[in-house]
């Protein structure tokens, strides 16, 4: 399987979307790749709008789907000239000026367009060493492959079964920490409750102790597609130390990731079983320091 996707990857993005465009009506008219928890995500989060609507935005979730599975594997031979001119980064003045006062950084992102191309654009562009939070593949072969592309241009992936003790130990170098905060946390974990994409959701707590633990400042980067292939990320800041027990940072975080996705709504990852554990009476279950990027 690896050397099929060795071959792919050395096509020419332009092949790359004509495959994608196959493997999206695929994945939407024959497989029906999880289409019953697409439309009821999608129902859930967008009441208001009619059959049709959802339907559009649906068929557009996988097209969207198919384009970032051929971009992500563009990016094990992709030049940084090109990942460059097709991922543009706005909003750098305040994280430049933390790298000069040798400040590290916490990004938070959401799974909005091509998260794996904003960690290889932003291992180029950003000022810091980054180091990604990641869930380790169960297959080995695949999960070796994607470590090799999300380390390609520089880049650390973190496998989020050592995040803490790997955050901690390295708290006296300068880097940014990446994690895309928007997933699941496991039935187990303690999870904060915010409201999000109209009801309530678990987050893990990492989203608001990694950053009283470490101090460090917090950036939410919201990933826009401008066309195909090409994409605008806006930085903003969410928060600054000293931080409080009521920081907030998690409810802010919640309203910028759900503000991106409602003005791009079949750019995010729909087909996530983002609301399979309800909150419980208490509001939390056990405790869990994971922090991940997928």
């Amino acid at each position: 399987m690896r050397l099929i996707l060795k071959f792919f990857s050395h096509w020419p993005l332009s092949w790359l979307y004509t495959l994608a465009n196959i493997i999206a009506f695929l994945a939407y008219r024959v497989v029906r790749y999880r289409r019953a928890t697409v439309y009821k995500n999608l129902r859930q989060t967008f009441p208001d709008k009619s059959s049709a609507e959802i339907t559009k935005i649906a068929g557009d979730f996988y097209q969207n789907l198919a384009d970032i599975t051929v971009e992500t594997l563009k990016g094990r031979t992709i030049t940084s000239e090109e990942m460059l001119k097709r991922v543009v980064f706005h909003g750098m003045a305040p994280i430049d000026q933390y790298y000069q006062q040798k400040q590290s950084i916490i990004i938070l992102a959401a799974h909005q367009c091509n998260w794996e191309w904003l960690l290889l654009a932003g291992c180029l562009r950003l000022p810091y060493p980054v180091d990604a939070m990641y869930k380790k593949l169960v297959n080995t072969g695949m999960d070796d492959f994607m470590y090799k592309i999300r380390s390609r241009f520089g880049g650390k992936p973190i496998n989020k079964d050592h995040a803490a003790r790997a955050i901690l130990k390295r708290r006296n170098e300068t880097r940014a920490i990446a994690i895309v905060a928007d997933q699941t946390p496991s039935r187990g974990a303690v999870k904060n409750w915010v409201e999000f994409l109209h009801r309530e959701t678990g987050f893990y707590q990492g989203v608001e102790q990694l950053p009283r633990l470490t101090k460090y400042p917090v950036f939410f980067a919201a990933m826009y597609r401008v066309s195909r292939g090409h994409y605008r990320v806006q930085f903003t800041q969410i928060g600054t130390p000293p931080y409080a027990d009521d920081s907030a940072l998690l409810p802010r975080y919640a309203q910028l990731a759900e503000k991106v996705i409602r003005e791009q709504p079949a750019n995010w990852l729909w087909s996530h079983r983002r609301w399979k554990y309800p909150k419980p009476k208490d509001g939390m279950v056990a405790a869990d320091t994971n922090y991940t990027i997928h």
